[in-house]
């Protein structure tokens, strides 16, 4: 007689029981492992903004100012109504982040620009040929690795300087779209060192973070903005690389990979990251800063020398 052998398995109740078992635990642990990530990401992203902020320092050292928010070969009387439409294309010049190249070690990148001629603005408003080869290249300093358009092939900021900050700019074009502001550290043609900043270097924005800049998956039509975009001064005007504390941080609930932000940009800052957004301050640290925080209490840190708020940034 043959004897037979018999093995035990699963049975199907089983492997089933089983499977449902490693899935509650994955759904679980992912959470947890996204938020570990999301940490990571954070504090990469908070580095940049110290960096960022150490080389504005770095540029005050040399030259004994801040670099300028952005510059034009024109002559600005901010007191002039309309000034920030009057202007053309051709005078756009360097913004802040291309002026501290050198202090980001990217001084090679920095002797690629042409500094005695236009830069461009927008992708359809280019400057001059070299400027805008420039323009289109990717700079990982200014990308947050939070941000989805913080790709290889794309040229988008996520950090911009503060030009000021209140419910009154002092030039708007598109009104009420897009704003000037001239009470902060970094605006146009500013030439602002630690002895402006009135209110304590410690008390004042000096750059921030936005998920606004315009990218080419914004419009249709692929016109977008950049790292290095040059001050607009013509009807259209804007200042690329800065924004005001003007409207709460993450208010506009789309950006600028989604959204044609051009209207939005100036106005207010932004993250990728749950609840609010960067700002490294005019001492060189950074904060993370709620997007619940009081919003006149907001507004007068971005300013450098208006006595508020009193006791300065809550902690």
């Amino acid at each position: 007689m043959v004897k037979r052998h018999y093995y035990q398995g699963f049975t199907l109740v089983e492997l089933l029981v089983v499977i449902a078992i490693i899935g509650i635990l994955v759904a679980l642990l992912l959470p947890a492992i996204q938020a570990a990530r999301e940490a990571s990401r954070r504090s990469s992203c908070s580095n940049n903004v110290k960096q960022l902020g150490l080389a504005v320092h770095n540029y005050h050292d040399t030259f004994r100012v801040f670099p300028s928010g952005s510059l034009s070969s024109n002559t600005i009387n901010y007191s002039t109504a309309n000034w920030c439409s009057t202007g053309s294309t051709g005078q756009s010049r360097a913004p802040w982040t291309v002026l501290v190249l050198p202090f980001i070690e990217k001084s090679a990148q920095h002797e690629l620009f042409d500094f005695r001629v236009a830069f461009t603005s927008t992708s359809n408003v280019p400057g001059v040929a070299v400027n805008h080869a420039q323009f289109s290249v990717n700079n990982a300093s200014y990308q947050c690795p939070s941000d989805p358009n913080s790709k290889l092939d794309n040229n988008n900021g996520c950090y911009f300087g503060v030009q000021g900050g209140g419910t009154t700019p002092n030039c708007v074009t598109q009104a009420p779209s897009r704003v000037f502001f001239v009470n902060g550290v970094l605006f146009h043609n500013s030439a602002c060192g630690f002895s402006d900043v009135l209110d304590g270097t410690s008390n004042v924005f000096m750059i921030g973070e936005t998920k606004y800049c315009l990218t080419r998956g914004g419009r249709s039509d692929g016109f977008h903005a950049g790292w290095a975009a040059a001050t607009k001064l013509d009807g259209f005007g804007m200042p690329l690389v800065l924004a005001a504390a003007m409207l709460p941080i993450n208010s506009y609930p789309y950006h600028g990979g989604n959204s044609d932000t051009l209207n939005y940009q100036t106005r207010m800052f932004g993250s990728f990251h749950p609840g609010g957004c960067h700002f490294a301050l005019c001492d060189g640290s950074v904060r993370f800063v709620s997007e619940s925080l009081d919003i006149n209490v907001y507004q007068q840190v971005a300013v450098r020398e208006d006595g508020l708020p009193a006791g300065g940034l809550p902690q």
